[in-house]
């Protein structure tokens, strides 16, 4: 009878126990910060424009035609003809695959730590938590889904 009455009064006070503690997993979730993007997107610098920071340059306008002309200049437009050499274009595109590359990477590691936010929920986790843990997730959603992995306020 004894053994019986300390047997379930251990039952009961075991669930109290269990809660006083939280896993570390949890913990590291609770405690998530965002890690920074270190990828900055490559600039188009032409020269001449060193000195003018706002200005992106890149293009002009397309060559003249002569009044009343009705044949139009086949794929060359504002945005197809450039003052940049192919060296420079080579470089910018090389840049932007490094940059692209960078991204990527940055992302994959957002999902990484997705997955680890949304596994710490197997150890058992408070309403509190939960909230606390799915703002995160929407957080690194929102980043996760920008072009550039920056969040903008």
């Amino acid at each position: 009878m004894r053994s019986t009455i300390k047997l379930s009064c251990f039952l009961l006070i075991l669930p109290c126990l269990a809660s006083a503690e939280i896993h570390q997993a949890v913990q590291d979730a609770l405690d998530y910060q965002l890690p920074e993007n270190t990828c900055s997107r490559p600039r188009i610098i032409l020269p001449g424009d060193a000195g003018d920071a706002g200005n992106t340059g890149g293009t002009v306008s397309p060559p003249p035609q002569a009044n009343g002309s009705t044949e139009f200049f086949v794929g060359s437009s504002g945005s197809e003809v450039s003052e940049m050499d192919s060296y420079t274009r080579r470089r910018l595109k090389s840049k932007e695959q490094r940059w692209r590359t960078c991204v990527a990477s940055y992302k994959v590691t957002l999902l990484q730590d997705m997955e680890a936010l949304k596994g710490s929920a197997n150890h058992g986790i408070t309403q509190a938590q939960a909230n606390i843990i799915l703002t995160n997730l929407a957080l690194i959603q929102k980043v996760y889904m920008t072009e550039d992995g920056v969040l903008v306020d």
